[in-house]
């Protein structure tokens, strides 16, 4: 009965923008209401979703940092190093960049230098090995070092799968290697790209990380967003995943924190 009332939520908060603050006013009014699939974060059941083809692949941009992190640690004795993020000079979206950064603030900040670092020392099998670990199919032909970051569109991953390989991440939050990057992402709807997400939902801790990707929409824009959620951290009950179509990650989170709130203050 529950699953019911929080899925009859999402149909009723589909239709309801986000408040002026939490969504950019570039975007078209023609521009198309966001994509979501949710999920029953106990059972893995889809509850909702407005998605044309969740089976389909598509670029996930940032939302793959977790495991190229884990793929890195597995090799390193699952010990993750401290590096200095200069921005631009770094490759990082951020121009004046994010400093000195642990493996929590690099995902929490989801700072794409950081990343192109471990990426030097991450092997596409190792990736690969470890995404189908987490039940997402993919080939060590369409990773490159910049597909580790969550850049350009080689690699690919279906957004069901990618829901699935979260709520099996936190799951193993416990386990060597995986609890920074919970931390990371408890970190991220803080004070974070996903900090919208922790803003509408109070005292309660989500999991949260960002991304932004090519976008394969027509029209074409520069980007689509994603916002990744499981919530509430301490005891998980839905997944939801957000893409907005010409959009950043930071504001697909603001998409993603009305569609939850409003489901959570319905039921």
């Amino acid at each position: 009965m529950k699953a019911l009332v929080l899925a009859a939520a999402f149909g009723m908060v589909a239709l309801v923008r986000p408040p002026p603050e939490q969504m950019n006013a570039r975007r078209s009014a023609t521009a198309p209401e966001p994509a979501y699939l949710l999920l029953d974060a106990v059972t893995g059941r889809q509850l909702a979703a407005r998605w044309d083809d969740p089976s389909r692949p598509l670029p996930m941009g940032s939302l793959i940092k977790p495991f190229t992190a884990l793929a890195y640690a597995e090799a390193h004795r699952f010990a993750y190093p401290t590096l200095v993020c200069r921005g631009r000079a770094d490759g990082c979206w951020l121009p004046a960049g994010h400093g000195r950064v642990s493996i929590v603030a690099a995902l929490a900040g989801s700072c794409n230098a950081y990343f192109h670092q471990l990426s030097r020392s991450t092997t596409p099998e190792m990736l690969v090995a470890t995404l189908r670990w987490f039940g997402m199919a993919a080939s060590a032909a369409e990773v490159t070092p910049a597909s580790m970051v969550g850049l350009g569109e080689g690699l690919k991953l279906t957004p069901a799968a990618i829901a699935h390989g979260y709520l099996e991440l936190v799951a193993r939050a416990e386990q060597p290697g995986v609890s920074p990057i919970a931390d990371g992402m408890i970190a991220s709807a803080r004070a974070g790209t996903g900090r919208a997400v922790g803003a509408a939902m109070g005292h309660v801790d989500a999991f949260v990380k960002t991304g932004t990707a090519p976008c394969l929409h027509s029209p074409n824009t520069s980007g689509d967003g994603y916002a990744l959620v499981v919530y509430p951290a301490d005891r998980p009950r839905v997944v939801l995943l957000v893409q907005a179509h010409g959009r950043t990650g930071a504001e697909t989170a603001g998409m993603a924190a009305v569609l939850l709130r409003n489901a959570v203050e319905v039921r």
